[in-house]
């Protein structure tokens, strides 16, 4: 039977039961789904002489970087599933205006710019096109020497479409995904040919520069809030078995009140992880001490990173602000060295803080333990709110004006220093034996003179007593 009857086919039967009864029925018959050539799954075509799904068609229509690994990655992100609400693409640089040099980060450069005509938003059936939001403000993140990039280097965008298949259900608007930041394609620079992440834009900025702007105006009340928001991020993140692996105040925006947890760059899915031999990467303060130490990131790691996020929060400063971070701070964080603990906090807060940055990552809260807590807190942010905590006038909280070269807060490789940092301490160990055995040493030898002495004592005293006898 042609496939083209099947699209609407009713079927009128008798059906009788020893001729006593009798009645009509009228049954729609859905029509056959035909296998596409492009995604191989069975969809509804195109149209009926082509050899496309209508999904793939669409696809079709968005406009190819020339990059192999990139195309078949956009196209993958396109086809696979229709109900996503992130619709990845390859955009053409032309369409961005307004270019604006903000920062320069361990492995890129951001940028601001105008979309001019902003994302994907909807499918045109009547145009045959996509539709679009409209003017946005993005961020450009360029990847270093990124001209011939691998699919290794796109793990920032696959990492984030597969978090999203796992979040249709946790669609904040066009702001996040589950309070994680959204990212909606790349673009590429034509005059140093890198490619560049195309992301949201957050006029207020990151979390540091949240807390120091006005430090004793954010109230308890408000820290509280955008903590809430942090965790749900990390919880949301750890739930579809990711690892975030660069969990800082810096990586971390705000919009209105809100958080929003950004820079999936190094993350990784926690299976991965445990098979990754490359290099170690982060800002020292808030990478945990078994990383430090060695071990692979885990979970556990992202949470002694939420601990000193917490604690700047509380004190309005960058944990270890006042040390260089080199390989003296790893050893001091491995032997346990924590920032300062400051009593400017409501109830159950530090001993919270504490627990994140255990150096047993087995006896730290999970993410989901936070946030249950955290559910705990919001009566806290109630009574905060009529009760306002004071924040107290010392010199150990506040911003710190003055700048420390050598307190670096940008992610960069650390195996190096980390190895310098294990050696330091296998020589120091091997100075404090040597010291010890040839201290030792001297002991003894010390004890054998002295009982030479009292030997040599004992017979010239013995021959005193013969000489007075004899005389």
């Amino acid at each position: 039977m042609d496939d083209s009857i099947n699209y609407k086919l009713k079927i009128d039967f008798l059906i009788s039961d020893n001729n006593t009864t009798s009645f009509s029925s009228s049954i729609t018959l859905k029509p056959k789904l035909k296998k596409c050539v492009g995604c191989n799954q069975r969809r509804k075509h195109f149209n009926g002489n082509n050899q496309v799904c209508e999904i793939c068609y669409r696809a079709t229509t968005i406009i190819q970087s020339g990059n192999k690994v990139i195309d078949d990655f956009i196209r993958y992100t396109l086809t696979n599933s229709s109900n996503i609400p992130i619709k990845m693409e390859f955009v053409s640089y032309d369409k961005f205006n307004d270019m604006k040099f903000i920062s320069e980060g361990g492995f890129s450069k951001i940028y601001k710019a105008t979309w001019i005509d902003g994302p994907i938003s909807r499918w045109n059936n009547e145009k045959q096109r996509y539709c679009r939001s409209g003017k946005m403000t993005v961020a450009l993140k360029e990847l270093n020497n990124s001209k011939n990039i691998n699919s290794n280097e796109l793990n920032e965008l696959k990492l984030f479409y597969n978090f999203a298949l796992n979040q249709k259900s946790h669609n904040n608007g066009d702001v996040g995904l589950g309070y994680i930041n959204k990212y909606f394609g790349i673009t590429q620079n034509p005059v140093t040919l890198n490619f560049m992440i195309i992301t949201k834009y957050y006029e207020s900025g990151d979390l540091t520069n949240y807390i120091t702007k006005d430090f004793s105006k954010v109230s308890w009340h408000d820290k509280l809030g955008k903590l809430h928001y942090i965790i749900t991020g990390l919880k949301n993140i750890h739930e579809a078995n990711i690892i975030h692996k660069d969990f800082h105040s810096g990586n971390i925006f705000i919009y209105y009140h809100e958080a929003i947890t950004g820079d999936l760059g190094i993350t990784k899915s926690a299976i991965e992880s445990l098979n990754d031999d490359n290099e170690i990467y982060g800002v020292i303060p808030y990478v945990a001490p078994e990383v430090l130490e060695g071990q692979k990131y885990s979970k556990a790691s992202d949470i002694y990173s939420f601990g000193m996020i917490m604690w700047e929060l509380m004190t309005g400063r960058r944990p270890f602000w006042d040390k260089n971070h080199d390989a003296e701070l790893i050893i001091e964080i491995c032997d346990g060295l924590r920032p300062p603990i400051v009593t400017n906090a409501p109830e159950g807060y530090i001993e919270l803080m504490q627990k994140c940055w255990h150096p047993d990552p087995n006896r730290r809260p999970t993410a989901s333990d936070i946030f249950n807590i955290f559910w705990i807190f919001g009566k806290m942010r109630q009574y905060e709110y009529k009760n306002p905590t004071k924040i107290i006038n010392s010199s150990l909280i506040g911003p710190i004006v003055t700048v420390n070269p050598g307190a670096i807060y940008k992610s960069r490789p650390l195996s190096t220093m980390i190895k310098s940092a294990e050696s330091i301490k296998i020589l120091r160990s091997q100075n404090i034996i040597s010291k010890f055995v040839k201290r030792k040493f001297i002991d003894n030898l010390l004890e054998d003179d002295n009982s030479k002495d009292k030997a040599v004592k004992k017979v010239k005293v013995f021959e005193n007593e013969i000489n007075d006898i004899i005389n």
